[in-house]
């Protein structure tokens, strides 16, 4: 079997060297077409300092072709790969059967993988895609554990799954929702989650008059999915026969891809050397709490059984405040802000996986910014500060709310 990995995402640069830091043993990520998120993807000139960088560190890279291939669009598909030729990607994802055929014809050597967009749920599908020169199957989120293991007994192509992240209502992600309602083609990566927009019913002869669906203030999010959260449900994946671990969230924060990481690294290394995480549970639940996230559910099939009182907020525990690019010394170093620190506030500060966890708080003695001492650390600013403690490379400030 396949060594166990972790499959992070990246949106830029910044997010990818945290989710490298952080442990995760693959990375994916997009180019400026052809993918489904037309924001926060990398130029060609990142695409190859980013597959570099994992190289050089011993993570896999992942570059996502996954968007649906429509007739016209064929031409710059060709073209933009030919441009892609010279970048060594371990791996490339497709979604569309014809973006696979223009990815072999391009000449790429590495492995395809199968975006879960192509809802594969059974052993006779897998077995076609393998014969196609697929390696790897992300499985339809809709797959059970116990179909997981049936189709890993009759097949011995790598599985992959989603485990953490955001759902979508639609059958694997294929909507057309989005379309109809803002002319944006969730398929081609420009979904204006209409799925999460409130809605409340209106009778025919008495327009403007608003009633929820549900008890819920605001308005129903009746066609809104919980966050997928299967952190408790490791060992039973990796025994299934799922040997790829994936979580969501290119468009999320350098800080939720860092702590998503290592929290899922953490589990699976325990699973993978068939030790008990009983332990860990409550370290799992707080840091989970501490990311943004709407309500968690590891069951995609019971998930809408209490509709009649559905309320799906967006639930924010934690502030991010900046992530470390350069320690100076002991107790100094390089933060990129991302939310304002001021001297004298304490911070919790966390890092990257290890048996027992460095995290602690640390107080903000002093702050550089500009080259001239300064009483606050400004977003978008990469400021030097002195803390009242050692601290350690790659660590993340954050506030609890």
């Amino acid at each position: 079997m396949k060594a166990p990995t972790i499959v992070a995402p990246a949106g830029d640069i910044t997010k990818l060297k945290a989710a490298v830091a952080y442990g995760a043993h693959e990375v994916y990520f997009g180019g400026e077409a052809f993918n489904l998120r037309t924001s926060k993807n990398f130029s060609f000139e990142s695409l190859e300092e980013a597959v570099q960088y994992c190289a050089q560190r011993g993570v896999k890279s992942v570059f996502l072709m996954n968007a649906f291939l429509h007739e016209g669009a064929i031409g710059a598909a060709r073209d933009f790969l030919a441009t892609l030729r010279s970048i060594p990607f371990d791996a490339i994802m497709v979604s569309d059967p014809g973006m696979l055929a223009l990815v072999r014809e391009g000449g790429f050597q590495g492995a395809i993988h199968l975006s879960t967009q192509m809802s594969t749920l059974n052993h006779l599908s897998a077995k076609l895609w393998q014969s196609l020169g697929v390696a790897r199957l992300v499985l339809a989120r809709e797959v059970t554990i116990d179909e997981i293991r049936r189709i890993h007994d009759n097949t011995d192509i790598e599985l992959e799954t989603f485990v953490h992240g955001a759902l979508c209502i639609s059958y694997s992600g294929r909507c057309l929702l989005s379309r109809y309602l803002s002319g944006r083609d969730a398929n081609n990566g420009a979904c204006s989650h209409p799925c999460r927009w409130h809605y409340s019913l209106v009778e025919e002869k008495r327009p403007g008059f608003h009633l929820d669906i549900v008890e819920h203030a605001a308005g129903t999010e009746i066609l809104a999915s919980k966050d997928l959260c299967m952190i408790k449900k490791i060992g039973a994946l990796l025994s299934a026969g799922i040997t790829a671990f994936k979580i969501e969230g290119r468009m999320k924060s350098p800080y939720y891809v860092a702590n998503i990481t290592r929290l899922y690294r953490h589990a699976l290394d325990l699973a993978s050397a068939g030790r008990p995480n009983g332990e860990f549970l409550d370290f799992y639940d707080r840091e989970l709490s501490l990311v943004s996230h709407r309500p968690y559910t590891d069951d995609l099939f019971n998930e809408f059984g209490e509709m009649e009182n559905r309320e799906l907020p967006y639930i924010k525990n934690c502030e991010f405040i900046g992530i470390f690019t350069q320690n100076l010394s002991e107790c100094e170093a390089e933060v990129k802000m991302y939310n304002p620190a001021r001297a004298g506030e304490s911070f919790e500060i966390i890092y990257p996986p290890v048996e027992k966890s460095k995290d602690h708080a640390a107080r903000i003695v002093s702050i550089i910014s500009r080259d001239v001492p300064d009483t606050i650390a400004r977003p978008g600013e990469t400021s030097r500060i002195t803390f009242d403690r050692p601290v350690y490379a790659d660590g993340i400030m954050r506030k609890v709310l």
